[in-house]
């Protein structure tokens, strides 16, 4: 019987063999000594590695360092053990990878690094290595581990761990990570393509030194970003590479939290770039969740689209930001010196469910170009605005929102309906256009106001 394994499966069983090896006594030390916690030096090693790896086979602190001198490859099957307190060195520009290349492919890497025995990954002699390669279905378990002077890996974004999914809906969680440590990365410290995410329980990430980006992830790795550290890097920021919308997809496809980490998101490699949510054939609803603190910065251009088409059915998204008197969410621009209109802004296509929330934040700079013409009964030529309706929703969603620097109107009620009042409850500086313009009406007023 042959039992086929999706990297959900894969990660669940490694993850209970990465635990049977941490509760291992410590190898290394005189058999019959009490041995405390820590280290041996080796005394069979150095041991050197080149090519496809064994069926099962495992790399013992007590037989190294162990120095790749070419490309280790993990798949066809295989399993490639790290033991704990291990020493790996790693040539110039070679990598270690798995499931790669694919056709699909398949192979699993257990670091089984403690807290006390630790393992290291690293440059041969301070060389810059390439990177830790992991393509679904592979699958890669990472503990206690510190990963360091990678990146030279071609086409990697300079990034010391790079996981790259199958490029179908959803996600792929096939990099598991507990106190990893990325050290001195070329560019980004770990880049997550394809829908590749992080495995259920990922916790402790700590990248310093990084060239670029802390992180580089799609929007399918976002529910699974583990806490940690991620300042101290060229470029303190988690991006997010909006690959839906830009390979001729629709955006989120699975319910989604973005929790605050510690630093900025920015949305976005390229002018115009959009995070979009839902858009799924079967019309199931999508929602992504942002909690207090969370900051987003948008490129020129850029926009937050729950669903990116426009009809009179319900939305197949949903956006619900749930900031705080003390940690608003904050949607910006990403400029370094920030003027009205450099992002285009929140745009609801379709008619907005139900669950939408918009509670406690701050949206700057937004009113960009929307290439939009909505209905109105109000008196304008541009419907350009931070929130653009084009449904009419079932309340006033957005409560407790201060609006600023805006370069069109603060909430363009873009549809055929009657008016929703938004101002209750929210603030308004520097907005050019109408705090909130007038739905279209098959009988509008006369003469049409400009705003409402």
């Amino acid at each position: 019987m042959v039992l086929l394994m999706t990297p959900r499966t894969l990660v669940t069983s490694s993850f209970a063999l990465l635990s049977a090896l941490s509760a291992c006594g410590d190898e290394g030390g005189p058999p019959d000594d009490p041995r405390e916690p820590g280290c041996f030096a080796p005394t069979s090693g150095p041991t050197y590695h080149a090519g496809d790896v064994g069926l099962d086979e495992v790399w013992t602190a007590d037989t190294g360092p162990h120095i790749v001198e070419q490309d280790v490859r993990v798949r066809n099957g295989a399993t490639l053990t790290i033991e704990a307190c291990a020493d790996v060195q790693v040539a110039q520009d070679k990598t270690i990878s798995v499931a790669f290349p694919g056709t699909p492919n398949t192979g699993t890497l257990i670091v089984a690094g403690t807290a006390d025995r630790p393992v290291s990954i690293h440059g041969r002699a301070g060389a810059r290595w390439g990177t830790l390669l992991v393509q679904a279905p592979g699958t890669a378990m990472l503990s206690h581990v510190t990963i360091a002077n990678a990146g030279n890996g071609n086409f990697d974004e300079g990034a010391t761990i790079r996981a790259s999914g199958d490029g179908e809906d959803g996600a792929d969680p096939i990099v598991f990570v507990d106190h990893v440590r990325i050290e001195d990365s070329l560019g980004v410290g770990a880049w997550f393509d394809r829908g590749a995410s992080f495995a259920e329980g990922s916790k402790d990430l700590v990248v310093e030194r990084a060239g670029q980006y802390a992180l580089e992830v799609n929007e399918h790795a976002l529910h699974s970003l583990p806490n940690g550290t991620y300042t101290g890097n060229g470029i303190d920021e988690i991006l997010i590479n909006t690959e839906g919308t830009k390979y001729g997809g629709v955006g989120l496809l699975e319910d989604t939290t973005l929790r605050d980490l510690g630093v900025p998101y920015r949305v976005g490699t390229s002018v115009g770039d959009t995070l979009a949510i839902g858009g799924r054939q079967d019309k199931r609803l999508v929602t992504l969740t942002i909690e207090a603190g969370v900051t987003m910065r948008f490129l020129e251009g850029g926009a937050l689209k729950v669903q990116t088409f426009t009809n009179l059915e319900p939305s197949t998204g949903a956006l619900r930001i749930l900031g705080s008197a003390a940690q608003p969410v904050v949607l910006t621009a990403a400029q370094d010196v920030p003027q009205a209109g450099d992002w285009m802004g929140i745009w609801y296509g379709g008619v907005p469910a139900a669950n939408n929330v918009i509670d406690h934040a701050r949206i700057e700079y937004a009113g960009g170009d929307c290439r939009c013409v909505l209905a109105t009964c109000s008196a304008i030529d541009q419907h350009e605005g931070a929130i653009i309706l084009t449904g009419q929703p079932a309340s006033a969603f957005v409560t407790n929102t201060e609006f600023s620097e805006i370069a069109g109107h603060a909430i363009s009620q873009g549809y055929m309906g009657t008016l929703v009042d938004f101002t209750s409850t929210n603030s308004f500086d520097g907005v050019l256009g109408c705090e909130q313009t007038l739905p279209g009406a098959n009988s509008c007023p006369a003469p049409r106001p400009e705003c409402y």
